[in-house]
Parts: C-alpha cells; sequence; structure tokens
C-alpha cells in the first residue's frame, strides 16, 4: 500500500476512538485519524467540508445518543453525490439485533456492517488490501 487510507471516526465512545486509531495507525492502514464522538459533529464537518473532503472511509458506531448511526446515514443522504462519491461507510457495532443488521444491509451507503471490536485484519480483507 503507497498512500495511506484516510479514516474518520464516529463513536460516542472515546476509548473505542482512542483504540481503533491507534490500532489503524499501528496496523499501517494510516498514518492519522479524524475522530468525532458525535455523529452530528462529523455530520456538520463532513457538510461544511463539503467536496474538498478527501477519499475517506467512515468507521461509524451504530448506538450513539442524541444522532444514531441510521440517523446519520439518514441526513447522509443528504449531502451532495461529488462528496458521497469520496466516501467509504463501514458500520460498526456490537448488536444481534436482527432488524439492525438488516437495515444495514438494505442501506445504500453502508458497505458492511462489522462487530465490535474492531479487528483490522478482517478490515482490511474487505478493502481488499
Amino acid at each position: 500500500m503507497s498512500v495511506p487510507l484516510n479514516f474518520i471516526l464516529i463513536d460516542d465512545s472515546s476509548f473505542d476512538l482512542f483504540i481503533y486509531e491507534k490500532l489503524l495507525i499501528k496496523s499501517g492502514l494510516t498514518t492519522s485519524v479524524s475522530k468525532y464522538n458525535s455523529a452530528r459533529d462529523a455530520f456538520a464537518w463532513l457538510t461544511d467540508t463539503g467536496s474538498e473532503i478527501p477519499d475517506s472511509i467512515i468507521l461509524l458506531d451504530l448506538q450513539m445518543p442524541d444522532m444514531n448511526g441510521f440517523e446519520f446515514i439518514d441526513a447522509y443522504d443528504t449531502l451532495p453525490s461529488e462528496v458521497k462519491n469520496k466516501i467509504k461507510i463501514y458500520m460498526l457495532s456490537s448488536t444481534i439485533d436482527t432488524r439492525d443488521i438488516e437495515k444495514a444491509k438494505e442501506s445504500p451507503y453502508i458497505i458492511d456492517l462489522l462487530s465490535k471490536p474492531l479487528e483490522v485484519d478482517l478490515l482490511r480483507e474487505k478493502l481488499s488490501l
């Protein structure tokens, strides 16, 4: 891999954000990570950045207060296509609720639902690296 990937982590757990950032950097997938402990803040950043956003991979937690992962996806749907075309979203969750799993599978924006805790080797495989 010649160019490190750009990751955006969205999770209300500061601990998870810290651990996932360290795992991604240590794995060599990236050299820096943007972290948001609020989906609303992450969406505001996407809106403000617009088409200037670099190609990015979002790791999105499902269960969050204020704005959960599916509510983020609903808001994300309103973004211009030149922004959405630069982003790949993987949802992270420890859910066993079949309704959540099916909803994630049905979304045109969620590439895959990955189990928590994040397994970097599985992510690397999903990214085809």
